[in-house]
């Protein structure tokens, strides 16, 4: 974990209530992901939505499941036990260095809640330009809570998405968010 980077307890980010702020987040597994997709889920917690992005690629398909926090990924690998799901991948590491992730190798991104809580923004999208193919979508939201050191205007939030083609973005009360696709 990066000592200037915002980390919550894992049970937090598993809270049942939160699946009722996240509409447009799971209009995006449902309409975008398909089996056998390879899907980056980056800053995955202790996957809040791992699970569904993960019944969305099917068996055929392979999840890749990074966040910095050790304590959530050791979360999500118990809980991915416990459910038998055996298509993700779960990593502990800073989403600016995935280098376990190939070049070109991603059909969907998916990214709720990491560039806000991160130092390393630019870095954090390189990696995800790197990985996702051409012309690969992703979902990319941020807090929109007050902004501190590590949070993001609305205007640098899509001042940092210009290596990607916006192709909807929005807010929603807990939620600025843009679906990209890689050029």
């Amino acid at each position: 974990m990066a000592d200037n980077d915002r980390y919550f307890r894992p049970g937090v980010m598993l809270f049942p209530l939160r699946k009722y702020a996240s509409g447009i987040q799971m209009r995006f597994i449902t309409s975008s992901i398909r089996p056998g997709m390879s899907v980056l889920d980056l800053g995955s917690g202790p996957g809040f939505f791992t699970q569904a992005i993960s019944r969305a690629v099917g068996t055929e398909g392979t999840v890749y499941s990074v966040d910095a926090d050790g304590r959530a990924i050791k979360k999500l690998t118990e809980r991915l036990s416990r459910m038998h799901i055996d298509n993700v991948k779960p990593y502990a590491s800073s989403a600016a260095s995935i280098p376990f992730v190939p070049d070109g190798s991603i059909d969907a991104l998916f990214s709720n809640g990491l560039l806000c809580c991160m130092r390393d923004h630019n870095d954090a999208v390189n990696e995800m330009v790197r990985c996702m193919k051409p012309g690969s979508l992703g979902f990319i939201g941020i807090n929109r809570f007050g902004r501190d050191r590590l949070g993001l205007t609305k205007a640098q939030f899509y001042e940092l998405l210009n290596p990607f083609l916006i192709t909807e973005a929005g807010s929603t009360l807990t939620t600025n968010w843009a679906i990209v696709q890689k050029p």
